[in-house]
This record gives C-alpha cells, structure tokens and sequence, in this order.
C-alpha cells in the first residue's frame, strides 16, 4: 500500500429517517454476462429472491474473464448503455449489480502505483455512465491537478441516495450509479451471500460485534485514527466494539457484523494467520474493509499468491466487503468512520461504503447485495390515525395531519384505503395516487364536493391506513351593489351598499374613509367629506372567505358637474328651444343612471296637460319634441321627476 497526500472532507451526520421503511428492487439493475453460466445463475437466483423487475435484468455479452483491455470495456459499456437508454431505465435506477463472470478490472497499463494510471476497476467506471461525470472515465481521476484528491460528490453524506437528487449546496444532480457486485469464490458461495443479506436483516445487537484490529506500526496512522472514532461512534450507540491497538492480529471472533483491519498489510498477521485470514463467524449482513491495496484483484479459487483478498471473507461467511483490484494509494481506502457510522444508522450497504469511499472512476469495488440493512428490533405493526376536518374551501389548502405514526415510510394518497389498495404496492411516490410523505402535509383541495384522502404509515410489519374525509365547499362568488357610484355632500350624501355574494352569513364593511360596520347585508353610510374612498367587503359562510373592493366618488357639490362621457351627475333638465315657441319645442334631459323617469307639463294652477314621458330610462341624455296643439297660449311648467330627484323648467307659448 502506497502512501498518498491526506485529505479531510466529512459533513454533518444526522441519523437516517425510516430505517424500517418496505423496500423494494425496482431502481436496481442486475448486469449478467449471457457468455459465462456462473454469472446467468447467480443473476437468476438475486432476481428471484429479492423479485427484481425482468426489466432490469441487463443482458451483455463479454469475455468471461476478470481483466479485460479498454477496447473490451468500451464494449461492454456500451451495451449497459445501450440498454438503459432504449429500456428508458436510465433516469429510474440507483443501484447497478454486476455478477461474478463479468471482468473487473480493466488495464490500460501502469498499474503499479502510477498515479497516472488509467487503469481501473470496471465497477467504478461503470458508476459515471450517462451522466455529467462520465468525462472521467478511462482518466487518471485520483488526483486533480495541481494536488488535491477528486471526491465524488456522495461521499460523506446522510442521506439515503437517489441518483437525481441534487447534492447539496448544488444545482446539478449526482448523477452516479451505485455500483456493487455478486461475486466470491465460487458460485455457492455467492449465492450463500445472497441468502444471508438483503433488506432489513435481524442482528441480535448484544451478541453481535465490530472488530477494529490495528498495527501498531501503520503504513498511515489515519486509518488507524479511523478505527477510534468508529469505536467511539459504536460504543455510544451501544454495540459491542473489540479495538486491538497492539501487536496481536486478531482472528477466531464469534458473530463479526464488521470488520476493519490491515490484513496482509499488518506487520504481525504472519504470526497469528495464514493469507492474514481471520477465521471469524461471520453474522448476517456483516460488512468488511481491509488496508490491502489489491485484495480484490481475484476471485479464482487457489489463487492466494501476494497480499490478503477479500474472496477469503466471503468463503467465511462474510456479507459485504470492499476491495481495490490495483493499488489504490492509501488516500483512496475506504473510511470504516463513516461506513460503520452510517451502517449502524440505517444506510443500505451500497449508501455506507460509498459515503464512505471519496474515489470515482479508480481501483475500490464493492461486494454485497446493495440493499442490505440491518434492524435490531421490530417495530409494531403501524396504526396511524388522521387528525379529522370540518368543511373546507374550494381552491384553499388543507392541512393532512397524522399521529400514532411508527418508524418506517410516511405516504398520503388521494383517495379512500381500497382505490389505494386496488392500485397496487408499493406504496412509494410511484404509486398513482400518491400525493405527498411525511406525517404532516399541506395540500391544495380540489373541486367542490366530497373528498377523501387516505395515509399509509408502513414498516417491515404491515402497513396502516387511515382516512380523512371532508367535504370541500364552492368558493364564494363575492360582490355588492352600489346605488349610486357618485354621491354629493350638497344633495344626498347617503350611499346604499347592497352584499349579492349567495351564502354569506358574515359581513365586514370598509366604507374607506375609516369608518366601518359588519352587521348588516345592506348598509347605509352617510359621508362627511369628499374623495375617491375605495369600499371594501369581507364575507364569509363560516368555511369559505372573499373579499371585493370597488370605488365611490364623494364630490362637493352638484353644481356644474359632468361625467366623463358627458352626462351629468344629477338628474338635468335643460332649457326648452325654442323658447318662447309658437308650435312646437324640444325639450332635453339626462339621467346619471339608468332609472324611472317621468316628464310631464302642468298650467299655472298646477293642473297636468301632457305626459311626454312614463318608464324606464337608460343613463344619459334624452330628447322630446313637444307640439301642445290646442293649448292656449300663456305660461306652462314642464317637470322631469326620477329616483335621483325633481327638476323644473319653464315654457311659454306665444
């Protein structure tokens, strides 16, 4: 193991949400090598056991071999590509699994601790495909010039990993596949892994135990320092911990759930170990990582020749380990920190070594079912209730609110428990009538009517659901009428304001002045001062609440005010012409609005002589030719009379 520069790049580590959350297959995509037995088997026996999608079941053909050239991984990229892009799984998948018949390692020379190698391990490769780091692959991508270690962007993260999520503090998206693979020794021994992992698995956490076994003379201490803080983090948390500091290389350990130490890097494992192989017993779902620059450069039976391999925990019974198929300088080993941290906190195997592995496109590989998990108790079987609503408003937003709730996922469904049920599993946001997770959700309603929302609360266990229901009113149609949109403080400065809105059972006036009421549907309110007041109602039905606004002018006075369009404020009644007249006369008036108007003539004793005009008026002006025919002649009273006041002008006939 070479040394290389050291970095440091660790972030916060809050613990991971529904730990006991269902789990399910469909973002993995299982790689198998058609041209090599081994590999059909071992991909027919995971998809069948953990019911992968025949979908995602990727079919290449490639040399049945561990190291290939890089004109032999072109090609099988290309055909991993090539599949994801027309099976439109490209942007669905997380995860990758590679079997064990399909190359490994690829060399494209100076894989003798060049730290301008191209060479690399097919896996890491495999992880930038059809995304934006994909430049990198068959680069020397160690190092960026002109010193500094490239970290990809999940590692040391908390966070349960989606390929589109956006990393943090970024715009862009990570954009990488997690990349693991079946593989051991022989094909028994890689489908005896797959029976002792996966989601989920019972680890007995008084009895299970992390060893972290030193040298005392370290190739770089910083590894050394990592087994501490593992320890540490372990201890709180109440795991049993074994950390050798001294000499011993420690082997013969019951029920090892992980393991980190230095294998044949270890000044002492001769001593103590034959190939520096622990002879544990191994638990289910254990995990491993070993400061050996190559021990995952074979999986060949016999082949024991150099450093310590991986291939050797497996055939003890180990779940998942990781691995470098070419020196890796020490800089790119994987942290057992983070690994065990993010392990123990209810990361997936895949999610806590490539937290914990800073490298992209280089030497790690990673062993085991991608999924695999640990709990340390069962949670009872969910039965969530839902907080009840009354009545809501339509196009309003309702708050869904659940409680009872257990660890696992938190989904709302539109809908009753049977649509959700007759839609089919999973209850994930791939569901069709999935709305929104977590336990708390605020939720635009839809139309008018009854509604039914339904929350599904599932562990390991079962699943609960519980349903809220509603009905969601019409929104209001608020508005009010205005008798006159111009009042004057010299005539009648009373305005009458009439509410239209159906249903409304509360009102709340602004007659824009400051001046207010919210006691009645139809207010009258007597202004003191002129302006433009903007008036303002506010109604409700005891659900649903509107508002409208709409202007009054107040003016002064009447006198010689005249609206825009030309017709007058108040009732007018203009001068007669001709005047005085022999035959006839046209006689003109306005009205302000639209209104019941009367014209009529009397004599100078007060007696009516014509009728000109009865009804209906439209707003504005209005002409009538009047001919009094047989009247005498002398001095007449013509009389305009409307809703909005009296005028009177004189006529004389001569």
């Amino acid at each position: 193991m070479k040394r290389a520069f050291a970095f440091l790049i660790l972030f916060a580590l809050p613990l991971a949400l529904c730990a006991q959350a269902p789990v399910d297959y469909r973002d993995v995509g299982l790689i198998v090598n058609d041209n090599d037995t081994v590999s059909l088997a071992i991909g027919q026996y995971f998809a069948l056991k953990r019911n992968l999608p025949a979908k995602n079941v990727i079919h290449i053909r490639v040399p049945a071999k561990e190291t290939i050239v890089d004109s032999e991984f072109v090609s099988l990229r290309s055909q991993v590509e090539g599949y994801l892009t027309a099976s439109g799984l490209a942007d669905s998948l997380n995860y990758l699994v590679l079997t064990k018949g399909i190359p490994h390692r690829v060399d494209r020379g100076g894989t003798g601790g060049d730290l301008n190698s191209k060479s690399a391990c097919v896996d890491a490769e495999l992880m930038l495909i059809l995304g934006q780091w994909q430049s990198h692959i068959g680069m020397a991508t160690l190092v960026v010039p002109p010193g500094s270690v490239r970290v990809h962007p999940y590692y040391g993260r908390a966070e349960h990993y989606r390929r589109k999520n956006l990393i943090p503090g970024s715009g862009t998206p990570y954009d990488m596949y997690l990349v693991t693979r079946l593989t051991g020794l022989t094909k028994a021994e890689v489908l005896a892994l797959i029976d002792r992992s996966g989601p989920h698995t019972m680890i007995d956490k008084d009895s299970a135990l992390f060893v972290l076994d030193q040298d005392p003379t370290p190739i770089d201490a910083t590894y050394n320092n990592n087994m501490v803080t593992a320890a540490n983090t372990l201890a709180q948390r109440g795991w049993r911990v074994l950390l050798n500091r001294d000499s011993v290389y420690v082997t013969a350990q019951r029920n090892v759930l992980g393991y980190a130490s230095w294998g044949s890097n270890d000044n002492y494992s001769g001593r103590y170990a034959q190939f520096a192989r622990p002879g544990n017993h191994w638990s289910p779902a254990s995990i491993a990582e070993t400061y050996v620059s190559t021990g995952a450069r074979n999986f060949i039976p016999g082949q024991t020749g150099g450093q310590s391999r991986i291939a050797d925990l497996f055939t003890e019974g180990c779940t998942g380990a990781s691995g470098y198929v070419f020196e890796p300088f020490s800089v790119a080993l994987t942290w057992v920190n983070i690994l065990f941290d993010r392990y123990t906190a209810g990361y997936n195997l895949a999610e806590s070594f490539y937290m914990a592995n800073p490298t992209m496109s280089w030497m790690a590989i990673v062993v085991g079912d991608p999924k695999t998990s640990i709990v340390t108790a069962i949670a009872r079987a969910p039965r969530p209730t839902v907080l009840a609503l009354g009545a809501q408003c339509q196009h309003g937003a309702a708050t869904l609110e659940a409680h009872n709730v257990v660890d696992g996922s938190m989904h709302w469904f539109i809908g009753d428990s049977v649509a959700v049920k007759a839609a089919g599993k999973p209850y994930t946001p791939e569901h069709p009538l999935w709305i929104g997770s977590d336990s708390l959700l605020t939720r635009l309603l839809p139309d008018a009517g009854p509604c039914v929302f339904t929350f599904v609360n599932e562990n390991i266990a079962a699943a609960g659901f519980a349903e809220v229901r509603f009905d969601v009113r019409p929104a209001l149609a608020a508005g009010f009428r205005a008798e006159r949109d111009t009042v004057y403080l010299d005539a009648d400065p009373t305005a009458r304001f009439t509410d239209t809105t159906a249903r409304a059972t509360t009102w709340s006036w602004d007659f824009g002045d400051g001046s207010g009421t919210s006691t009645v549907r139809s207010p009258e309110y007597t202004y003191t001062k002129a302006g433009t007041f903007t008036v303002r109602l506010n109604v409700s039905d005891g659900v649903c609440n509107a508002m409208i606004t709409r202007a009054i002018r107040v003016e002064a006075t009447t006198v010689g005010v005249r609206l825009a369009d030309g017709t007058v404020a108040t009732p007018h009644l203009e001068p007669a012409s001709p005047m005085p007249f022999r035959d006839a006369t046209t006689i003109r008036y306005s009205l302000p609005r639209s209104q019941t108007a009367t014209v009529t003539v009397r004599d100078m004793l007060g007696q009516e002589v014509a009728v000109l005009a009865n009804g209906w008026h439209e707003a504005g002006g209005h002409t009538i030719m009047w001919n009094p025919g047989h009247l005498l002649s002398g001095t007449y009273f013509c009389i305009l009379q409307s809703t909005d006041g009296s005028r009177v002008i004189v006529l004389k006939r001569f």
